[in-house]
């Protein structure tokens, strides 16, 4: 019955480290990627969310944001890392 934690509290339970991803919390102000699905129906957040660095996708969007293909895990995660300073 109690109240999901926010990003905050679930953060001063981790231990220390130089990068920590977490899915959902797409309210927050932290730098995000949109995973973004057509056939979901959800309007895209990237417009109305400065917060969002990049997109990955299953289709070609029409965006400034660098985007990737959902499967390449490779590339999404390079991305990441340059972005943060750590590749």
């Amino acid at each position: 019955g109690r109240p999901e934690p926010g990003l905050a509290e679930h953060i001063n339970h981790i231990s220390p480290c130089d990068l920590l991803l977490v899915e959902g919390f797409k309210y927050e102000h932290i730098p995000k990627i949109e995973v973004y699905r057509a056939e979901v129906g959800e309007p895209l957040l990237h417009p109305n969310d400065g917060n969002i660095v990049a997109i990955a996708s299953d289709q070609r969007l029409e965006t400034r944001l660098p985007q990737f293909d959902l499967d390449d895990a490779g590339k999404i995660a390079d991305f990441m890392l340059k972005h943060v300073g750590l590749g």
